[in-house]
Protein backbone atom coordinates (compact mmCIF):
# COMPACT_ATOMS: atom_id res chain seq x y z
CA UNK A 1 0.00 0.00 0.00
CA UNK A 2 0.99 3.60 -0.53
CA UNK A 3 0.97 4.40 2.91
CA UNK A 4 3.33 1.28 4.18
CA UNK A 5 6.14 2.49 1.26
CA UNK A 6 5.56 5.78 2.69
CA UNK A 7 6.52 4.22 6.09
CA UNK A 8 9.34 2.20 5.03
CA UNK A 9 10.77 5.24 3.18
CA UNK A 10 10.56 7.68 5.80
CA UNK A 11 11.12 5.25 8.67
CA UNK A 12 13.93 2.89 7.20
CA UNK A 13 15.53 4.52 4.14
CA UNK A 14 15.56 7.70 5.54
CA UNK A 15 17.20 6.50 8.51
CA UNK A 16 20.23 6.13 6.91
CA UNK A 17 23.42 8.27 6.36
CA UNK A 18 22.72 10.68 3.55
CA UNK A 19 25.67 9.51 1.78
CA UNK A 20 24.36 6.05 1.66
CA UNK A 21 23.89 4.59 -1.90
CA UNK A 22 20.62 3.32 -2.57
CA UNK A 23 19.44 1.75 -6.55
CA UNK A 24 16.23 2.86 -7.97
CA UNK A 25 14.11 -0.25 -8.76
CA UNK A 26 12.94 2.03 -11.81
CA UNK A 27 15.37 3.40 -14.11
CA UNK A 28 13.01 6.26 -15.75
CA UNK A 29 15.91 8.91 -16.61
CA UNK A 30 18.62 6.74 -17.01
CA UNK A 31 19.81 6.92 -12.87
CA UNK A 32 21.05 3.85 -11.39
CA UNK A 33 22.22 5.01 -8.39
CA UNK A 34 21.12 7.97 -5.90
CA UNK A 35 21.89 8.65 -2.63
CA UNK A 36 19.39 8.71 0.52
CA UNK A 37 20.25 12.58 0.82
CA UNK A 38 19.30 13.38 -2.80
CA UNK A 39 16.27 11.46 -2.42
CA UNK A 40 15.50 13.22 0.26
CA UNK A 41 15.94 16.51 -1.50
CA UNK A 42 14.93 16.25 -4.96
CA UNK A 43 12.52 13.26 -5.04
CA UNK A 44 9.17 14.81 -6.30
CA UNK A 45 7.04 12.35 -4.58
CA UNK A 46 9.47 12.13 -1.22
CA UNK A 47 9.16 16.18 -0.59
CA UNK A 48 5.43 15.65 -0.09
CA UNK A 49 3.91 15.00 3.20
CA UNK A 50 2.40 11.95 3.94
CA UNK A 51 -0.69 12.89 2.68
CA UNK A 52 0.02 14.38 -0.41
CA UNK A 53 2.04 11.34 -1.03
CA UNK A 54 -0.66 9.29 -0.68
CA UNK A 55 -2.68 10.84 -2.58
CA UNK A 56 -0.93 10.70 -5.23
CA UNK A 57 -0.02 7.67 -5.05
CA UNK A 58 -3.31 6.88 -4.83
CA UNK A 59 -4.61 8.19 -8.15
CA UNK A 60 -1.62 7.17 -10.03
CA UNK A 61 -4.14 4.17 -11.34
CA UNK A 62 -1.54 2.04 -12.01
CA UNK A 63 -1.58 -1.58 -13.96
CA UNK A 64 -0.57 -4.56 -12.10
CA UNK A 65 2.59 -4.80 -12.78
CA UNK A 66 3.56 -8.35 -15.10
CA UNK A 67 5.61 -10.98 -13.50
CA UNK A 68 4.70 -9.54 -10.03
CA UNK A 69 3.31 -12.86 -8.41
CA UNK A 70 7.10 -14.13 -9.85
CA UNK A 71 8.54 -11.01 -8.55
CA UNK A 72 7.30 -11.03 -4.83
CA UNK A 73 7.68 -14.13 -3.30
CA UNK A 74 11.48 -14.34 -5.23
CA UNK A 75 12.14 -10.74 -3.45
CA UNK A 76 10.75 -12.53 0.18
CA UNK A 77 13.44 -15.03 -0.53
CA UNK A 78 16.44 -12.54 -1.49
CA UNK A 79 15.62 -14.58 -5.45
CA UNK A 80 16.82 -17.58 -3.96
CA UNK A 81 14.21 -19.99 -5.86
CA UNK A 82 14.66 -23.96 -5.45
CA UNK A 83 18.26 -23.67 -2.71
Amino acid sequence: SANRLYESIHEKIFTLPDECLVYPAHDYLGQTVSTVGEERKFNPRLTKTKEEFLKIMNNLNLPKPNKIDISVPANLVCGLHGV
